[in-house]
């Protein structure tokens, strides 16, 4: 490792295995690098696309495996990175278009960790025209995760879905917000620990609604229309 002692977190005793390689894998790497503990030669990279290989992947002496995850093949392909050698093996999901359910009950099977930045359907969901849309929706993507999530017997493996950004980040920014909040109230209150002391807390607070905003900094080289909607928030929108 070259960071120093003070600003590593968590040690992973196994091998890494980043799912995708797009502007957040990139920027995650060097994160990963100077926060955990890991053997640096049991880290790889999956991701269709070579771009940045050179740039990021040999610059940081990172296996780099040029195929995209697919339904039909990711059990292949996983299982023998996440089980390399001795350890826990720790899965980050930075993709798109890749089962997340799928991958996480996989991951739990194999005993390794795993964590997604939002919850993905494999490719071809969103199209399907056999399904309404409202099985095609962020809201079935969210409920088929939570029934998975009740039917996972006890002692699972850990699995975080959705921490990007937002969803994932700004919960975090929320929580420490309203620790703020709390002290300028002089409320004097401990840190909950649940989703009902937050919720107390929130009203103890007088909180009683949370806007978040992003700024969309996204340039199209041809100007949008009168009366034409532009969604810039999704890929596939």
């Amino acid at each position: 490792m070259s960071s120093n002692a003070s600003s590593v977190h968590a040690r992973i005793t196994g091998p890494i295995v980043m799912v995708g390689f797009g502007s957040i894998g990139k920027g995650l790497l060097p994160l990963i690098e100077r926060h955990f503990d890991y053997d640096k030669s049991r880290i790889t990279v999956i991701d269709p696309k070579d771009e940045g290989r050179k740039a990021h992947c040999e610059k940081h002496n990172v296996r780099f495996i040029q195929q995209g995850l697919t339904k039909d093949n990711y059990r292949d392909l996983l299982t023998p990175l996440l089980t390399e050698g001795n350890g826990q093996g720790f899965c980050v999901n930075v993709s798109v278009d890749t089962g997340s359910a799928d991958i996480m009950e996989l991951c739990n099977e194999l005993g390794a960790l795993y964590i997604d930045t939002v919850n993905e359907p494999w490719l071809g969901f969103y199209f399907d025209a056999s399904k309404g849309p409202e099985a095609r929706s962020n809201y079935a993507l969210r409920e088929n995760t939570l029934a998975f999530k009740k039917a996972r017997p006890a002692g699972s493996t850990t699995a975080v879905s959705c921490c990007g950004a937002n969803p994932g980040m700004v919960s975090f920014f929320v929580k420490q917000a309203l620790m703020n909040v709390a002290a300028d109230l002089k409320l004097n209150a401990p840190k909950p620990k649940s989703r009902t002391e937050w919720a107390d807390l929130m009203r103890q607070a007088g909180i009683k609604g949370i806007h978040i905003a992003e700024r969309d900094t996204q340039r199209s080289k041809k100007p949008k229309e009168p009366d034409v909607f532009v969604n810039t928030w999704s890929v596939e929108g």
